[in-house]
């Protein structure tokens, strides 16, 4: 074998060598066998440090879809992940991945999706589903952090399995519900923060899940009627892995008039921290919850707290 063909056989081994790896770090998820899935990433995390980027997709779908279960599936020290899309329907951004530290505007963006757990698979009870348009714009949101209590050795994947129904199975359609209290201070020692939303209308819990940063020790949800708190609906304690309570089955799905929720926070240095997307020097009490039956097709519930005033909105 000449000098050549020795060279371009190593070239080739070497080049081969360079894909398996690439191949090996790539994210792989089953796909549904009736439905599509969305993959988001590799989403690159500076060592020690945390990001929060926003990916502009399109739905990969020709016709509407029916959505009764989803399979949210991520790698690489996630915090959240969240699937959004624009009110305005006609709204269209070129496919591509930028940082976008802050919440998204409310006024713009509809949330439909909301996980923080390494794997969430979620069956909604039969015949209620998420509505998806065809071709219609989404944007998923991800935070990866690589300090703190989570780590992000390999770079940040997010699998979205969307598992499809026919329509006409469909008996209602489900909404998300964002609430978030900006007001939060959580002063050196044991403190709380408490958010209190009435809705428009009475609606059936399809799902609850708190959030919180690393000094949140405990996230509690009640029921609120506008006077007084009630049933305890929703408990975690920790910090990693919150709980995605999902309710329905035999105890059926609880219809509330309004939510209360509570942050427990233990914080040991002399500092004290606010409102804001960082994990290091910000903190956190949101609230992620999913409902039924919706007005309209694609439905999102928003309550915060600012200033000291709560402000409940419902938009489609």
């Amino acid at each position: 074998m000449t000098r050549k063909a020795v060279a371009l056989v190593l070239l080739a081994a070497l080049f081969l060598g360079i894909t398996a790896a690439a191949s090996a770090k790539r994210f792989r998820v089953a796909k549904p066998t009736r439905g599509m899935q969305i993959m988001v990433g590799p989403i690159a995390v500076p060592q020690g440090q945390e990001r929060t980027s926003c990916t502009y997709l399109s739905l990969p779908s020709k016709k509407d879809i029916a959505v009764n279960r989803v399979k949210i599936k991520v790698r690489g020290g996630s915090h959240h992940i969240h699937l959004y899309r624009p009110y305005d329907s006609t709204a269209r951004f070129p496919d591509h991945e930028e940082t976008c530290d802050f919440a998204l505007d409310f006024d713009v963006w509809q949330l439909i999706l909301a996980s923080q757990n390494v794997l969430l698979n979620w069956k909604l009870p039969k015949g209620v589903a998420f509505h998806f348009t065809a071709e219609e714009q989404l944007l998923a949101q991800t935070h990866f952090v690589d300090n703190g209590l989570l780590e992000a050795p390999e770079d940040g994947w997010a699998a979205f399995n969307l598992y499809t129904i026919p329509e006409r199975k469909v008996e209602s359609y489900a909404g998300a519900l964002f609430g978030q209290d900006r007001d939060i201070v959580v002063t050196p020692g044991t403190s709380t923060a408490t958010t209190k939303c009435v809705f428009p209308r009475p609606v059936k819990l399809l799902a609850l899940t708190g959030h919180y940063h690393f000094r949140g020790t405990k996230f509690t949800v009640n029921t609120w009627d506008g006077q007084n708190t009630g049933e305890e609906l929703y408990s975690f304690e920790g910090y990693t892995e919150p709980s995605f309570r999902r309710y329905g089955g035999p105890q059926g799905n609880p219809e509330v008039t309004g939510l209360e929720w509570t942050c427990t926070y233990e914080n040991p240095t002399d500092e004290t921290y606010t409102f804001g997307p960082f994990t290091d020097r910000n903190e956190h009490c949101n609230l992620f919850g999913f409902y039924y039956p919706t007005l309209d097709k694609n439905e999102f519930m928003t309550c915060v707290q600012k200033e000291g005033v709560t402000t409940v909105d419902v938009g489609s």
